[in-house]
């Protein structure tokens, strides 16, 4: 009972987290919005700790609510003279969602339960491509705060979301060539899914700026890309997470998680 609570309440605090993303690209209650959530991952954190959850679930807990805190801290440095605050803020936020959804995964049934192994065929190695799409992905997020504040051109924007294409479809293709696993290839799936849902609300938000459109509704475009990128921060954390724990390293034999 108390690890479902923490699963659900982990859950409410990622949907703030995420709203919390939303309010900053709105610009409308942002930071009165941000000290509810701040207050929801002290108590996450706390809880985590009370309830002697694994150690490192803890640990992201305490990452979590030190983001929320560095954060708020540059939420408050931010102006527009001061840009590079700005970009900080704006990069930090889809972190600690991603932190708070893995863990949402720690605290779930199926990971609760024993790991179903699978064995990784070698080359490429799915744990390094795992790790290197989580790499380009937080690249990626870094660069979308960049260039909404001007640090970058579009072009390397968009250059950058060819990069993590690439990557995620080599990272879903894999994972979909394994055998059948219950958590691991939905989530591949998923991950694809976000993606390229992200890919053309970017190239929506693209074409409206070279285009006399609804300054309304390229705004509602604009805000749905920032919000689905920390998905897919979030998305391929989780994925990352799930080869981790299932997938054994090629040559290795053992039945260890």
């Amino acid at each position: 009972m108390k690890s479902l609570w923490l699963h659900l309440y982990s859950m409410l605090v990622a949907a703030g987290i995420l709203l919390l993303v939303v309010t900053g690209a709105l610009g409308n209650g942002h930071r009165a919005f941000a000290a509810v959530v701040g207050v929801l991952v002290a108590i996450l954190a706390s809880s985590l700790i009370l309830s002697g959850s694994q150690p490192w679930l803890r640990r992201l807990g305490l990452v979590a609510l030190a983001g929320v805190a560095a954060d708020a801290l540059l939420g408050l440095a931010a102006n527009p003279k001061s840009p590079m605050a700005s970009m900080a803020h704006a990069f930090l936020a889809p972190l600690i969602l991603s932190a708070v959804v893995a863990i949402v995964l720690g605290t779930s049934r199926s990971w609760q339960r024993d790991p179903i192994f699978l064995q990784d065929q070698g080359w490429p190695s799915l744990r390094s491509v795992a790790r290197n799409t989580l790499v380009v992905v937080v690249i990626q997020v870094a660069l979308g705060a960049a260039f909404r504040y001007g640090s970058i051109s579009v072009m390397t924007h968009i250059l950058g979301a060819l990069v993590v294409v690439v990557f995620v479809l080599t990272l879903v293709v894999l994972v979909t060539l394994m055998p059948e696993h219950p958590t691991l290839r939905p989530a591949a799936i998923t991950l694809g899914v976000v993606t390229f849902v992200q890919i053309f609300l970017g190239l929506t938000v693209v074409s409206m700026g070279t285009a006399k459109a609804n300054k309304a509704m390229a705004a509602a475009f604009s805000v749905a890309h920032i919000a689905t990128g920390a998905i897919t921060l979030a998305a391929t954390l989780v994925v990352a997470l799930e080869i981790w724990r299932n997938v054994r390293p090629a040559g290795d034999q053992g039945f260890t998680s």
